[in-house]
């Protein structure tokens, strides 16, 4: 790469090339059936150059040098057409890099058929649970990456790694009811997938949705499972720790470093390296080294998250938090691997404590929260209603708030944590809030 990093610098005063390799293996699951499998390979190169404050990009599914070439005479040509950033630094300067994970290359060349087979194995164990039961959806796959990113600056960092995932989506039929659909997951860095537990963890939610209850409106104990909880999170809450928010004033934890935000109960923090992740990865996506960052402490808000330009505005240093858009180039400011640390209790003794109060499984609607003020408004589906420490059945209601009052009406959170593989890695407990208030349906 060097060679190509010196012909960029005939063009440009600063040039980045970051190099994508993919491959991906994946299969679907269809009423009942295994409908499809798939392998997908790509490689992706982007080219940053500045040039008088003027940032040029250019993409390219290629790593041939030639073709690099004019990728960096495309973007030169792209930096001439823009005005300049007058907020423009430099691109970052090496750095101090931790020792990269040990991860087996089994997942890198698993086949298909490997994702067939457990596929077929989690219907048949479905299907022998519950003749009322239909394997609606579901499927499983490997992801394995590896890039490269290099700078004129130095920055030279070639990172691999992947991980792997199976999900299975029930529908239960009992008496003429029809339950809504209801899935379950496991994600992990390896292939040891447990299967039999995502279909016995599916088929029991199913079980208790056979029981339909009516919800109301009142205040009362919610337990927030994983999938639920880093889905509401993602959008109404982790937005506000960007750096970039802080320059444009559009986050409302502005000013509030070091003050209490939350219940004493909550600790989140962002580390690639924590044993669950699913992407430990040694460098962010311009090469800066990444590293543990404590966001919330016991409650305490604790600061942001950088990438190199908006740090260098702010005059700070990046926390190694740059992610890159694949389909512009450019680089914003994200996680890879957010963690809310695990309580003390177990979630069966959490459910025991309660004597009225719900289980909430999944949100709809978290994507239109609003990270401004942490608004947000959900219907809670699937959820389950408790009565005397028991699940008696399934439920629908609405819950809607502020998502910084709902931090603070935390009152345990389990012991158990649960992987989710999406808006990067959150691995996330079950959280119980008491108080909240909810609109029955």
């Amino acid at each position: 790469m060097e060679e190509l990093i010196r012909y960029g610098e005939k063009f440009f005063d600063e040039l980045e090339i970051a190099v994508y390799r993919n491959r991906d293996v994946g299969v679907n699951i269809e009423l009942n059936e295994v409908s499809t499998s798939s392998v997908r390979q790509r490689t992706i190169t982007v080219i940053r150059g500045i040039k008088d404050k003027r940032i040029g990009i250019s993409i390219i599914d290629s790593e041939d040098k030639e073709e690099i070439k004019k990728a960096i005479e495309e973007a030169y040509k792209m930096a001439k057409l823009n005005a300049p950033d007058e907020k423009w630094v430099s691109l970052p300067e090496p750095g101090k890099y931790r020792e990269p994970k040990k991860i087996s290359k089994e997942v890198k060349e698993v086949s298909p058929d490997y994702f067939v087979d457990l596929a077929t194995k989690a219907i048949k164990l479905a299907l022998e649970k519950d003749k009322g039961f239909v394997v609606a959806g579901g499927g499983g796959g490997a992801e394995w990456s590896e890039s490269l990113i290099v700078n004129s600056h130095g920055i030279d960092v070639f990172q691999e790694g992947g991980g792997a995932y199976f999900y299975l989506e029930l529908i239960g039929r009992k008496n003429g009811n029809v339950t809504p659909g209801i899935f379950e997951f496991d994600a992990k860095l390896g292939l040891n997938l447990e299967v039999e537990k995502v279909v016995e963890d599916v088929a029991q939610k199913v079980k208790w949705a056979y029981n339909v209850e009516k919800s109301k409106t009142e205040e009362a104990k919610v337990i927030i499972g994983p999938w639920a909880m880093a889905s509401l999170l993602s959008y109404a809450l982790f937005p506000a720790f960007s750096g970039e928010r802080v320059i444009k004033e559009t986050t409302p934890l502005l000013n509030k470093v070091e003050q209490k935000i939350a219940s004493e109960l909550l600790t989140i923090y962002d580390d690639p390296f924590h044993e669950l992740s699913l992407k430990p990865v040694i460098a962010d996506d311009e090469g800066v080294p990444t590293r543990k960052n404590i966001l919330i402490e016991n409650g305490i808000f604790k600061g942001f998250v950088w990438n190199n330009y908006w740090a260098k505005v702010y005059g700070t240093e990046s926390t190694g938090n740059g992610t890159r858009n694949l389909s512009t180039g450019g680089i914003g400011i994200g996680f890879h691997n957010i963690v809310i640390e695990k309580g003390k209790e177990s979630l069966s003794d959490l459910i025991a404590d309660i004597d009225h109060g719900y289980l909430v499984d999944g949100f709809q609607g978290a994507h239109s929260s609003n990270p401004d003020n942490g608004n947000f408004a959900v219907v809670a589906n699937p959820a389950f209603l408790i009565e005397n420490g028991e699940i008696k059945g399934s439920t629908v209601f609405m819950m809607s708030g502020n998502v910084y009052e709902l931090i603070n009406q935390i009152y345990a959170i389990s012991k158990e944590q649960k992987v989710i593989p999406f808006h990067g890695t959150t691995i996330t407990p079950w959280i119980a809030f008491e108080n909240v208030k909810i609109a029955g349906k």
